[in-house]
Formats: C-alpha cells, structure tokens, sequence
C-alpha cells in the first residue's frame, strides 16, 4: 500500500475526500490528515507518506511553500494539489516546481482515480528501480573493497561497456546537498572523456573516467571545470590503465576526498601513493622514549613535532591514520594494563575524516589520556553519566562528534571517552556504530525501504563504508541480509 496525506484548511474537505475512493482498492492508505500548512510539514516529516494531496490556500504554509520545504527537507514523496477555478494559473506553476498533478475543486471521482492510478504506476516503477539499483549497489560494495581484483577492463565488459581511451581514474565529489544521479554513463568534451558515474554516497558522487593523459593531458580538468563546479571537495586517483585494479582506483580516489585534514581550504585533492612509514619512524622512535620515560614534556613537545611534520608534509589520510595507529600501539604496549588505555582504539581513515575536523585534535587525544596517568579527572555523578548515555541514544543518528559531546557538557574528550567505556562496555564510536547497525537491521525488514533510504536514516552518508561495517558486524551485506 502506498500511502496518502491529506492536507486543507477546511475540515469538510478533507473529509469529503477521503470519503470520495475506495482507497485501498487502488492500493492506497491515507496515513493522517490535517488542516493547516506549518502543522502538516511537521507531521509529513515524521510519518514521511508516498503522496501528500493538498489545497494551494492554507494559512500557516500554502500548497507552493509546503512543496519547497518538502524539498527542501529532501522528503521523497509526489504533490497532488487542489485548486480553485480562479488559481488555475497559480497551480500550473505547481507543475513546473514538481507537483506530480493538480485537480480542481470540487475534485472529481472519476479524475482523482485516474490521477492515482497514473502514480501508482510511476511509484511501482521508481520501486523497480530501487531494488534494481540495491542489487548493482550490493555489486559495487563487493568490487570497491580495497582487496578486489577485478580489473577495470573486467568491469567494463560485464557492463557492455567498450573503452576508447588508454588511461583512467577516478574523481570522487562531495556536495552540499543530496546527489541526483544513481548510475548513469556519458561523454564530455567532444568525447575526449568517457565517463561512468555512481552515486556512491548521501551527497557523494563518483566518476570512473577514461580518457588519453598523454593526448589530451588538460581533458581531466577541462571536465573537472565544466562538469563539477557545484562539487565541495574533490578527491582523484592516480593514472590507470585497462588492467588496474577497480577497487584500487576507487579507494584512492576517497582516501584523496577525505585528506582535508592536512590540506585545509584545498578543494581538489589528488592521491599521491608516498610511503612516508620509514622517514617518520623517528619522529615516532621519539615519541616512544619520552613516553617509556614518563617525560610529559618531551612526549607533548615531540607529539606537536610530528603534527607539524604531517602538516608540512601534507601527507593523505591514510598515512596520517597509520601513524595515528603506530601511537597506539605504543600505548596498549606501556599502559595495557590499565583499563582506561581501551578508551584509545585503532582507527581507519574513515573513521579520522568523520570524527575530528583538524589534524591538532587528533594528537591531543594522546596529549589527555598521558596527562591523566599523573593525575585524577573531577568525579562526575551517575546520574551525569546517565544524562549523557540518553543524550547519545537520542541523537545517535546524527553527525556528533566526541569533542561536540565533550563542549556540551564541559567535560574533556579523554574523560568522557572514559565514562561512555566504562558505563556502557564499548568506546564511544564502537556504541553509535552498534546502535545505527542495530536501527538498520531493524529497517531492513520493511520492504518499503531502499538501502539508500536505510543507510541515510541511521546516519551514514557513504554507502560503501556502511556497507563495510554491516559487513563486518553480522557477516553478511545489507541486501542479501535483507533476502534472508
């Protein structure tokens, strides 16, 4: 059943309406009603309904804003308006901001029927599309993991895809607002480029171009300026050819994406492939000693002189989280045998970009859990404690990070750390990670729900990196899980 709300300022309507239709035998339901523009928004919001039938004159929003703030807030349902003989005018502009149909007063059965007839079949057919697209998407998670092997030219084949020119990369974006296009192929720039692009996130697309780097050496950014000027960040791989690894191409591509960490203010990224391990491992030697010695000083001094270091060098997220990880290793190896050394966890590249906003925030994590081994944190009571685990479980959806927590209830990040490790059993983003997957698993049994809407809802705006971790977590993809 798809369903309907209904929205007019006059009750009798409104009543009238849903009185008109059989509304089941058409293989609709209206979910809610009600009579006002600015209370019909709020309630649209939270039962999110297929088809919302509404008047154009309504106090509070009319018909035209109630649309633009239903775009707005990106609610994916079709408009049908109710207009009088004297708005025709005012409703045929409805049409052109994307209302689905509009019907004049009083509505007539035979007309309102086969307006919902002609949507059912257009929400059938975007149904088709959504599980259509779930399965090539469940596809992608598999070929875009960093240890596939299928090469590009494998790829393209399966797709029917022939190639002209010899080189590729991928170009990854991100951008303000939700992305349109889920899967779509085309040609740029008087066919120098061939391009595949994917939806690969909430505001996340990627672009599989293929063109000649040794002909046509400007094609890339001549594409880059006609076709991504509306693109926040931008991240590119390296040169391929027809025999790279897909998944390779790709991870670059995102880990370039997620490096403006060490490059501030830099909207273009390219991935460059340094191995910057050996010339870093004295910083990290250094590092080692004063901790080994207890030298606070020395340990806050040579842990600002790698920071500086990574700046400098504008090293790529990847390498920043290998030796992110080398320092905690360092730590579980001279203070495992504190339990409050669990509150420091492994992290991937990923995990740094959602997580903190500048490099300075990720060292001082150390600086705090080393200063707390001198000395005692101020005693928060329980019921503090308990504020703070409901606060979580209210907003865990959303993108709040640890040092946000910590500002709202003014307690340093390495503490609080502590206390959600110690009342819960799990560090901070072990807990929100179990909780979005457990929302998802429970989502995943309405049919209703494409994995896109799923992902989006419980809080992740990368697809493939949540698909990882459901991955990871029950042993199985959300699409077959969900066919179980």
């Amino acid at each position: 059943m798809h369903s309907v709300f209904i929205v007019d300022d006059e009750p009798w309507v409104v009543y009238g309406l849903k009185a008109l239709l059989n509304w089941e035998s058409l293989g609709f339901t209206v979910i809610g009603e009600s009579h006002n523009g600015l209370a019909a928004l709020e309630l649209i919001k939270e039962r999110k309904p297929d088809v919302i039938l509404s008047d154009i004159r309504m106090p509070g929003l009319d018909g035209i804003e109630l649309m633009d703030q239903i775009r707005q807030n990106n609610l994916l349902c079709k408009v049908i308006l109710i207009s009088g003989y004297s708005e025709f005018e005012y409703a045929q502009q409805a049409i052109r901001f994307g209302a689905f149909d509009y019907l004049l007063k009083q509505v007539d059965k035979n007309k309102l029927t086969e307006t919902l007839l002609r949507l059912k079949e257009e929400l059938e057919k975007t149904d088709r599309e959504k599980k259509s697209l779930d399965l090539f998407l469940d596809d992608l998670f598999d070929l875009f993991e960093s240890d596939h092997t299928m090469k590009i030219h494998n790829f393209l084949i399966s797709r029917g895809i022939i190639s002209e020119h010899p080189h590729y990369r991928f170009v990854s974006c991100i951008y303000e607002g939700p992305s349109v296009s889920d899967f779509d192929e085309g040609e740029a720039i008087a066919t120098s480029i061939r391009y595949l692009r994917f939806r690969t996130g909430q505001n996340k697309v990627s672009y599989l171009i293929n063109y000649n780097e040794l002909k046509h050496p400007i094609a890339l950014l001549d594409f880059i300026s006609a076709n991504l000027n509306d693109a926040q960040t931008i991240g590119i791989s390296s040169i391929g050819i027809y025999s790279t690894s897909l998944a390779k191409l790709y991870q670059e591509s995102d880990i370039a994406l997620c490096s403006p960490l060490t490059l501030p203010g830099r909207r273009m990224i390219q991935y460059k492939g340094v191995d910057y391990d050996s010339i870093l491992a004295g910083a990290v030697l250094h590092i080692e000693l004063a901790m080994k010695e207890h030298k606070q000083q020395l340990f806050m001094e040579r842990l600002d002189e790698l920071c500086e270091e990574c700046k400098a060098r504008q090293m790529l997220i990847d390498q920043i989280s290998i030796i992110y990880n080398q320092i905690v290793s360092l730590f579980y190896k001279y203070y495992g045998h504190n339990e409050a050394v669990h509150e420091i966890e492994y992290v991937n590249y990923y995990q740094i970009y959602r997580q903190y906003t500048v490099i300075e925030q990720l060292f001082d994590r150390f600086k705090e859990f080393f200063i707390k081994q001198s000395g005692e944190e101020i005693h928060i009571s329980n019921d503090t404690v308990k504020k703070i685990i409901n606060y979580v479980d209210h907003v865990f959806t959303e993108d709040i990070m640890l040092g946000t927590l910590s500002k709202e209830f003014n307690i340093s990040i390495g503490y609080l750390s502590s206390l959600i490790k110690k009342e819960t059993g799990k560090t901070y983003s072990e807990y929100i990670q179990n909780k979005r997957l457990s929302l998802a698993k429970e989502l995943l049994q309405d049919f209703s729900l494409s994995i896109h809407e799923i992902v989006e809802r419980v809080g992740y705006k990368d697809y493939f990196h949540f698909n990882k971790l459901f991955k990871k977590h029950y042993g199985i993809t959300p699409s077959k899980y969900r066919k179980m």
